[in-house]
């Protein structure tokens, strides 16, 4: 068996990752591995639902693949939002939104959520937000 949709799905994942990775304002970044809250500023990339239909011609299959990216950035409360927490959202923004094909593994990437806020984990709070981004993804099985 070849995995064919999941070699597909999971490079789009990928490329987020490897592009999240090369942001110097993001000190580490996780995809689907356990991880400990020590290297802030940290990523945390999470797939959301993904919406399949039948794509306008053809066999394809339209593939809109929901992607969401917590951003922990410090235990702290930021003394200015705009320098020390959505500075850092903004990097991890611009980065995705520069190859908007993640290198060609989708058609489109767009952002639908810029949220900076609070995240509470492990009984903990932490500043940071949530990037959500939708891929445009064809799919022939």
């Amino acid at each position: 068996m070849t995995n064919k949709y999941y070699n597909a799905y999971k490079a789009v994942f990928d490329r987020v990752k490897a592009d999240l990775e090369a942001v110097s304002s993001i000190k580490a970044v996780v995809l689907g591995e356990q991880f400990r809250l020590t290297d802030l500023p940290l990523a945390i990339i999470n797939p959301e639902p993904t919406e399949i239909s039948q794509a306008t011609f053809g066999s394809m299959l339209d593939n809109k693949i929901g992607i969401s990216i917590v951003l922990m950035i410090r235990e702290t409360e930021p003394s200015n939002w705009f320098t020390d927490i959505i500075s850092v959202m903004g990097d991890a923004m611009d980065k995705i939104l520069g190859d908007r094909t993640l290198n060609n593994t989708v058609r489109d990437i767009m952002p639908t959520v810029f949220g900076p806020g609070e995240i509470r984990t492990q009984n903990k709070l932490f500043y940071g937000g949530v990037l959500k981004f939708q891929a445009l993804m064809f799919f022939t099985p």
